[in-house]
């Protein structure tokens, strides 16, 4: 038999001491044979690294990689170059795992040869609004196996879909085999990640079973209000994300055809820009990211990208906005 772990958990931890027992006794929890656990270290300044050489002795294999603080993508590179499992998760340490829902994904990813096994989860919001699944069943519902396309077409068409890497599991192989890895200091990576992931998957399962609790804090920096220099760099992070999009629907030009929600997509996160742009008080400030946004040949491209008289009908209202704003 294989010594081969059959989980690689590559975790991110920066600053975690608040999370870290929650979270290490929620993976014991799973009680999964031959798991394995990639922790990285990312430059954290409390006392995150005591409590990780706490607990490396309460599990059988267990490292710890120390860098300098560089962020989530960058700390989930170092532990994916690390990783040996034949699967592959990457939680975030403050949310809440269900146990049995690594078990449950191996058992369905194994018995059907999935590279992709992804289940359901839940909001839960700190500030006492009641918690709701992630995917509405009536939305999308268990699927068999899917080539990963028709499962990206399907998810984004619900216009419920949530790109995470959280919620789901990867064959080890298929991930190394396309070369994928996480983009360095960019927010909301796993946009990017997750498009191209199921534009290239061969075989894809998604079971309507909750096992994972999605934690919304109100005074995180995406659900506080903001300044005008943190909608200016969330635009810039956008743009960014828009710019690889439709980089990789370049790349699979065979499989975009079969998923026109890919195209969809850019024109959706792209209005989302244009929301943040109109939201930024000062005159010059405003002026100077709409600027940014033609002159990147972003405002071309979600054009391009529309999809239907709404979104190019909101998409047209917009235009002569910004074009006021570039006049002020």
């Amino acid at each position: 038999m294989s010594d081969q772990p059959l989980l690689s958990l590559v975790v991110a931890v920066y600053n975690g001491e608040k999370f870290l027992s929650a979270f290490f006794d929620s993976i014991k929890s799973q009680n999964i044979e031959n798991l394995e656990m990639i922790v990285v270290n990312d430059g954290s300044t409390d006392s995150s690294a005591e409590l990780l050489a706490r607990y490396a002795s309460e599990f059988a294999n267990f490292h710890i990689i120390d860098q300098a603080n560089q962020g989530v993508s960058a700390a989930r590179n170092t532990g994916l170059a690390q990783a040996t499992g034949l699967y592959l998760a990457f939680p975030d340490i403050d949310d809440v795992i269900y146990p049995g829902m690594y078990n449950r994904l191996l058992e369905i990813a194994t018995q059907n040869s999935l590279d992709v096994a992804t289940c359901n989860g839940t909001y839960v919001y700190d500030d006492g609004r009641p918690s709701k699944k992630i995917f509405p069943s009536d939305k999308l519902a268990s699927t068999g196996v899917l080539d990963g396309p028709t499962w990206l077409q399907q998810a984004l068409a619900s216009r419920k879909f949530l790109h995470v890497t959280w919620l789901n599991i990867y064959r080890h192989a298929f991930i190394k085999e396309q070369g994928f890895t996480f983009e360095h200091g960019l927010r909301h990576q796993d946009i990017p990640w997750t498009t191209e992931v199921l534009l290239t998957a061969r075989r894809v399962q998604y079971i309507d079973e909750t096992y994972y609790d999605y934690l919304i804090h109100s005074a995180s920096v995406s659900h506080t209000p903001g300044t005008d220099d943190s909608r200016i760099r969330n635009s810039q992070h956008y743009m960014k994300i828009l710019e690889m999009l439709d980089a990789i629907n370049g790349r699979y030009p065979q499989q975009v055809k079969r998923v026109p929600a890919c195209q969809w997509q850019i024109a959706k996160e792209g209005l989302g820009i244009l929301h943040s742009i109109n939201n930024i008080g000062d005159p010059q400030k405003r002026k100077a990211i709409t600027q940014e946004l033609f002159d990147r040949g972003i405002w071309r491209m979600i054009w391009k990208n529309a999809r239907g008289l709404r979104q190019h009908w909101r998409l047209g209202r917009r235009y002569f906005r910004l074009k006021r704003y570039l006049a002020d």
